[in-house]
C-alpha cells in the first residue's frame, strides 16, 4: 500500500513484476526493438510495452516521439492522454509535455509564468523510424545496430506491412521458428509446404558483422510467386539474415526466374513469454500484391502460432546439452550458442 520514507534504498529501474532474469532484462535492454508501425501513430499517443516496460509512443511535427508512459506528477498513464499543438497532455491534471519530454504547462498554476520544476520531465527514449517501424531502445547507448535490410531500404520498392499479433511465447522461439526450415512440408501444407519425403541438404550457418547467415535451397509446393513462370510447385534458394537479437530478413528467389521477394520479420519482447510480431515485405516487382502478402503471411503465421505458444520449455534452452538436435538445426544451434557467446544471456548473473 505504501512506499518506504527512504524509497532511494530500494530504487532499481528493473520494471516491478519483471519476467525476466535482471541479468537478460539488462542485456536485452541494450537492444533496439519495433514497438510499432509508424503508420500507427497519428493523433493520439499509443501505449506500448517492451520488456515489461509501459511505453507511451506519440507523434509531433517532429517526428514520433516514446517515453515511459509515466506522468512524474502523479504516476497516470499518459497513452489515456491527448496530443494537442504538439503537446503530449496528461489526462488526470492536464500537465502538458513537449516532444522532448520537458513540461511545459501546468494548467492548475495560480501564476503561468512560475518557473517549471525540472524535475517534471518524462523518462525520453532514444527512437529510429526505420523501414516503416517504430524503434526504441530502454538503456542511453544501445548495444547493438538496426537491422540493415536490402530490398525494403530501397525507396523504389513499396513496401507491405503485415498486420502486426502478439503470440504468447517468448521472442526467441518465435525467432528460432522463423529460422527453422525444416517445419514446413509438416506445418506449412496449406501454404508453401512442399512434400513430408523432403529431405534438407546440410547447410553452413555463417557469422556476420550482424548476426547470422545461411543458405538453402527448397521445392515449394505450389506456385506462389506473381513472375508468370507456369508450374505447379518451384525450386526456390532461401537467404536468411538474422541480426541479434530478433529480427530476421529472408530474400527468397526461385531459381528459374530473375524475381526477388523480401520478408522482414523482428519481435517486440513484450514480457519473457509474450511476443509482439512486425512483418514487412517487398519484391521486385516494386509494386507487390499487397492483398495477397498479406493474406498468405497471416496463414502462415496462424499454421506456426499454436505449436509455437505450446513448445514447452516455454523459455529457449541456451544449453544446447538440453535437447536433442537434428542436422537441419543448425541454425537454430548456432542461434543459442550466440546468444550466450557473444552477450552471456542465459547466465543469470549482473556483469
Amino acid at each position: 500500500m505504501f512506499l518506504p520514507v527512504d524509497s532511494s534504498a530500494s530504487h532499481t529501474d528493473l520494471p516491478r513484476h519483471c519476467t525476466f532474469s535482471e541479468s537478460d532484462w539488462r542485456i536485452l535492454a541494450g537492444f533496439w526493438h519495433p514497438i510499432a508501425f509508424c503508420h500507427e501513430i497519428a493523433d493520439r499517443p499509443v501505449p506500448a510495452r517492451l520488456l515489461d516496460v509501459d511505453l507511451v509512443v506519440w507523434r509531433t511535427a517532429g517526428g514520433i516521439s516514446v517515453a515511459r508512459d509515466l506522468c512524474p506528477h502523479r504516476g497516470t498513464r499518459l497513452s489515456a492522454g491527448r496530443i494537442d499543438a504538439d503537446q503530449l497532455i496528461c489526462p488526470m491534471h492536464g500537465l502538458h509535455f513537449d516532444p522532448q519530454g520537458a513540461c511545459s504547462k501546468i494548467p492548475s498554476n495560480p501564476d503561468q509564468q512560475a518557473r517549471v520544476s525540472p524535475r517534471l520531465r518524462l523518462q525520453s527514449l532514444r527512437v529510429c523510424e526505420k523501414y516503416g517501424i517504430v524503434w526504441t531502445c530502454l538503456a542511453d547507448n544501445p548495444a547493438w545496430p538496426l537491422p540493415d535490410w536490402p530490398g525494403l531500404r530501397d525507396p523504389a520498392l513499396k513496401r507491405v506491412f503485415v498486420p502486426p499479433n502478439t503470440w504468447a511465447a517468448a521472442a526467441s522461439r518465435h525467432v528460432e521458428n522463423f529460422n527453422d526450415v525444416a517445419h514446413f512440408p509438416w506445418v506449412h501444407k496449406e501454404t508453401f509446404g512442399g512434400s513430408e519425403e523432403d529431405r534438407f541438404p546440410s547447410y553452413d550457418v555463417e557469422e556476420t558483422p550482424y548476426g547470422l547467415m545461411f543458405q538453402l535451397g527448397y521445392d515449394e509446393g505450389g506456385n506462389r510467386f506473381p513472375d508468370d513462370v507456369p508450374g505447379d510447385s518451384r525450386h526456390v534458394v532461401y537467404t536468411y539474415q538474422l541480426t541479434w537479437p530478433f529480427s530476421t530478413i529472408i530474400i527468397i528467389q526461385p531459381n528459374d526466374s530473375t524475381y526477388v521477394q523480401y520478408f522482414a520479420d523482428t519481435v517486440c519482447p513484450v514480457s519473457a513469454h509474450e511476443t509482439r510480431i512486425f512483418q514487412v515485405a517487398t519484391d521486385t516487382t516494386g509494386a507487390p500484391d499487397e492483398d495477397f502478402l498479406i493474406a498468405e503471411s497471416l496463414m502462415i503465421n496462424d499454421e506456426d502460432k499454436a505449436l509455437v505458444e505450446a513448445q514447452r520449455p516455454e523459455d529457449l534452452p541456451l544449453n544446447v546439452r538440453d535437447e536433442v538436435h537434428i542436422p537441419a538445426d543448425a541454425m537454430s544451434v548456432a542461434y543459442r550458442r550466440g546468444l550466450v557467446r557473444h552477450f552471456g544471456l542465459g547466465r543469470n548473473v549482473v556483469s
